[in-house]
């Protein structure tokens, strides 16, 4: 079964779409070494007026209006009035599509974004081409967005959004409840004597993981503030991401309990295999690679849209706890440290919720549809 091509498709190199989407390589990988994946970035065959206009938009919103945000977000109003607009769009982008897929010649298409696979899956109408296509949602937020005929399966992170899907007339057939898809190495076996002795850490006091996303976005510092006056004794590891100032105000700040913080590090899933508990903005990665780990969540400042969705899930689960602000969250944290029971509880409601195989049977379908396109009916 060698040769088969996979086209992967994601949008902005470091967001979590890109994440799932090398996730899902490096299963690829291990599962048929012999295999070709091409890994893209599908503004890179937008115009840059579109990438800017896109990326641009989406910041500034969630930064000052993100009740606009909220508003706009899986709206069926907007959903129908932007209709001719992305049409146009797809249609606009058609050559370079065209060029990327006769230079490719894949086998099979997966799209970790609901904006590539929109583009993907109106050439294929248009075009009357059968590459199968996979759509994989990052987010526990099924938006309109992802609804198109031509996508020949859907991966999805939960149950609740395949009822969803089949609300939208989605047939049963095309829906996996995979999850989201974590980097296989957050499966693999941690020496937990060694990160310890890595990051400076005492084995015996509880480790609370403090992260902001890639750029350390947040009320990082408040937050930081109120966790210091913490009773219960415990050490904070802070991961920064590339907030260069997050890190200058952390080395002039002195604190009671004992702080570590660092910038961009490969070895997240060494630190939340020995975290007590996590607190975090709920990215869906971010999200679905502590649900592996089996890690309990205190979730910070969800961005309305889809962080508000995955929060709403993971509330409803048990699997985490979300602060009022920054000021609540000694109480939430205190308490959770002085009673290990309910920290147990999340823990294990996390671990129930959890889908750490997903990249593995993403990619497991994705070999299984390029096969058969590859081999003819």
């Amino acid at each position: 079964m060698a040769g088969r091509r996979l086209l992967l498709m994601h949008v902005t190199t470091s967001s979590g779409h890109h994440h799932a989407s090398r996730a899902i390589a490096q299963a690829l990988q291990r599962l048929d070494p012999a295999c070709q994946i091409i890994n893209v970035d599908a503004f890179d065959y937008t115009s840059r007026f579109v990438r800017w206009a896109i990326q641009r938009s989406y910041h500034s919103l969630i930064r000052h209006y993100p009740n606009v945000w909220e508003y706009l977000y899986d709206n069926p109003e907007i959903h129908r009035h932007t209709q001719r607009i992305r049409n146009l769009l797809h249609r606009y982008h058609t050559r370079k599509l065209r060029r990327l897929l006769e230079t490719v010649q894949p086998h099979a298409i997966a799209c970790t974004q609901a904006f590539p696979c929109g583009m993907v899956a109106d050439f294929k109408l248009h075009r009357g081409l059968h590459i199968p296509l996979v759509g994989i949602l990052t987010d526990y937020a099924p938006h309109l967005y992802w609804l198109h005929d031509t996508i020949d399966a859907y991966v999805v992170p939960a149950h609740e959004l395949k009822e969803r899907f089949l609300s939208y007339g989605v047939p049963e057939d095309r829906l996996r409840v995979y999850g989201i898809p974590v980097e296989p190495r957050f499966l693999d076996p941690v020496d937990r004597r060694a990160v310890y002795a890595e990051f400076g850490l005492e084995p015996d006091q509880p480790v609370v993981l403090i992260m902001g996303g890639g750029s350390g976005f947040g009320p990082m510092r408040e937050t930081m503030q109120h966790l210091d006056a913490l009773e219960a004794p415990c050490q904070l590891v802070v991961l920064a991401g590339t907030n260069r100032a997050l890190l200058d105000w952390f080395s002039r700040q002195r604190f009671r309990h004992p702080v570590h913080a660092f910038g961009y590090v490969e070895a997240v899933p060494q630190l939340m295999e020995i975290a007590s508990l996590i607190i975090t903005k709920p990215g869906g990665l971010t999200t679905a690679e502590a649900l592996a780990k089996h890690l309990p969540m205190v979730i910070l400042s969800p961005i309305p849209g889809q962080e508000m969705c995955n929060a709403r899930y993971l509330l409803d689960q048990g699997a985490a706890i979300q602060l009022d602000g920054p000021q609540s969250v000694g109480r939430h944290v205190g308490r959770l440290l002085r009673d290990p029971q309910a920290l147990q509880a999340v823990r294990e409601r996390a671990a129930a919720i959890a889908h750490p195989d997903s990249a593995a049977q993403t990619a497991q379908l994705l070999l299984e549809l390029a096969a058969r396109h590859r081999n003819g009916p």
